[in-house]
C-alpha cells in the first residue's frame, strides 16, 4: 500500500511541476502583460481564456502550497485532539476561501472573465471546501472517527486535487499542440 501512494505521490508532484512550467512559460512569453497588461492586452477570447487559466493556475499553485505549509506546520503543534482537528479543518476552509477571494479579484482586476477551466477548478475546489466543513463538523466536534467516511474523504481530495491540476495542464497542453500542428503545416 505505501509503495502506491509513493507512486501517487510522484504523479501528483509531476502535474504540480507541469502546472509550475506553464506559469514559467506563460510568464516568459507574455513578461509582465499578464498582471499589468490592462485591458488593450485582451483583445480577443483566447487572450480571456489564456490571462484566466494563467490566474487560476498562479492561484491554485500559491494556494496548494500554502496549505501544504499550513498543514504539515499544524500536525505539530502540542494541542489536544479534537482543537487541533478543529483548526487543522477550520484553516483549510480559511486558505480555500481566500483562494476563491483572490482568484475573483485577480480577474476583476485584470477585466477578464472566468475560463472554463477557470470555473471547473473553483467548482473542484468548492467541493474540497464542503469536505473540510464535513470534516470539522463531523471529526471536529461530533468527533465522530468511521474509517469508510475517512476513506472518502481523503479519496475526495485526492481526486479533486489531481483532477484540478490535470484540467489546469489541459489548456497549455491543447495550445503547445496547436501550435506544433500549425508550425508543421507551414512547412
Amino acid at each position: 500500500m505505501n509503495e502506491i501512494l509513493a507512486y501517487v505521490d510522484w504523479v501528483f508532484r509531476a502535474l504540480f511541476l507541469l502546472v509550475v512550467l506553464f506559469l514559467m512559460v506563460i510568464f516568459w512569453e507574455r513578461k509582465f502583460s499578464l498582471f499589468f497588461g490592462g485591458k488593450s492586452s485582451l483583445r480577443t477570447k483566447a487572450d480571456h481564456t489564456l490571462h484566466s487559466c494563467f490566474l487560476t493556475a498562479l492561484c491554485t499553485v500559491v494556494f496548494f502550497i500554502i496549505g501544504n505549509i499550513l498543514s504539515d506546520h499544524i500536525i505539530t503543534l502540542p494541542m489536544e485532539k479534537i482543537a487541533l482537528r478543529r483548526l487543522f479543518y477550520f484553516l483549510g476552509m480559511v486558505n480555500l476561501t481566500f483562494f476563491f477571494v483572490s482568484l475573483f479579484l485577480l480577474h476583476a482586476i485584470r477585466q477578464c472573465g472566468f475560463s472554463n477551466i477557470a470555473r471547473t477548478v473553483s467548482y473542484l475546489m468548492f467541493i474540497e471546501l464542503s469536505l473540510y466543513f464535513i470534516q470539522l463538523v463531523v471529526r471536529g466536534y461530533l468527533d465522530i472517527s468511521y474509517s469508510l467516511l475517512n476513506s472518502f474523504v481523503a479519496a475526495s481530495f485526492f481526486i479533486c486535487n489531481i483532477s484540478a491540476f490535470i484540467i489546469l495542464i489541459s489548456y497549455p497542453t491543447k495550445l503547445f499542440l496547436d501550435k506544433k500542428h500549425f508550425d508543421l503545416g507551414n512547412r
